[in-house]
């Protein structure tokens, strides 16, 4: 049994709504499987065709930005951590030297040395690697890395954003026409009442009308045409006319010739009469030819110039019944 063209637009609008469903991970959500399955089974159209569907299918979620969000949030929170690094080893340092300090002071009473020097130095008490100076290099390499984190946080964001946008606005471009293909097609589904009647009549009075004027504006450019085309008719009599002139005096002329070779034909013999022949009898046919074309010419002319006379009146009946 051939399908329908119904059952074909129904099977493609299927297929294209579980189509825009896979490529945009909604085909969980329960709005789609329910639609789905009242299509499948073409059961509760007229309520579905009620609805709008502009509203009720879902929003798909870009994916293009998310690594880079997820890049510029690791990147912060790692910022946010090394921000208070410096601090607290600085501090860290400070109690090593304080502690390494009292021992040195303790073992050396006699020793005039003051806290910053012993911190810069050390005296073999205080590791080098809590001295002043290197617990200093340390702190403007943290601060470094924070500076680079924040560029590379705010980079990743900003690029995770234009990518989001991007795709925010494919997304709803297509879902926007999935909703247009569900809204038409349920469109002729809807319960008939009183308001569909009076639509439907109006959309059709609407069609109409848009008819109507496509076909005068066809009419007019039709006209237009035609009208250039009749301007050409008189050259073209005027050539009939002028050909048909030449064409009597060549007529004129053969004949003469004809009476001539006529005259000598008596006294030509042998070869000479059999080309003398021959040369009047084409020149007999040409002048048939000639005098068909000509009466051709000028019967097509008129036929050509009676049938745009009727073309021109068919189109003015058509404008005025409009």
């Amino acid at each position: 049994m051939p399908t329908s063209q119904e059952d074909i637009l129904h099977s493609e609008i299927i297929e294209k709504l579980t189509d825009w469903a896979d490529r945009n991970g909604v085909q969980s959500d329960r709005i789609i499987v329910s639609l789905l399955e009242d299509l499948e089974h073409e059961d509760n159209l007229a309520i579905w065709a009620e609805m709008d569907p502009f509203d009720y299918l879902p929003h798909p979620q870009p994916g293009n930005g998310v690594k880079f969000f997820t890049w510029a949030k690791n990147m912060a929170s790692l910022r946010n951590v090394l921000v208070f690094l410096p601090v607290a080893l600085t501090w860290e340092a400070v109690s090593k030297a304080t502690e390494a300090f009292a021992v040195f002071v303790e073992k050396n009473n006699a020793t005039t040395v003051n806290f910053l020097e012993f911190w810069q130095n050390g005296y073999d008490v205080l590791p080098s690697f809590w001295t002043i100076s290197h617990i200093a290099s340390l702190d403007f390499a943290i601060i470094l890395c924070v500076i680079g984190l924040s560029l590379l946080s705010n980079n990743f964001h900003t690029k995770g954003s234009r990518l989001n946008k991007s795709s925010i606005q494919a997304l709803d471009q297509n879902r926007i026409e999935m909703a247009l293909i569900l809204k038409m097609y349920l469109y002729s589904m809807r319960e008939i009442d009183k308001n569909n009647v009076e639509e439907g009549v109006a959309s059709s009075v609407s069609a109409l009308l848009s008819a109507s004027s496509t076909l005068s504006k066809s009419a007019k450019q039709l006209l237009s045409a035609v009208t250039q085309i009749e301007k050409s008719i008189p050259p073209i009599n005027n050539f009939g006319e002028r050909l048909d002139k030449e064409a009597r005096g060549l007529i004129k002329q053969v004949g003469q010739l004809n009476a001539s070779l006529a005259d000598i034909n008596t006294s030509v013999t042998g070869e000479l009469r059999d080309a003398v022949s021959a040369a009047t009898i084409g020149l007999d046919l040409a002048n048939e030819e000639l005098t068909e074309s000509t009466e051709s010419i000028r019967t097509n002319a008129h036929a050509a110039e009676n049938e745009i006379k009727s073309l021109q009146a068919i189109i003015k009946k058509a404008s005025r019944g409009r």
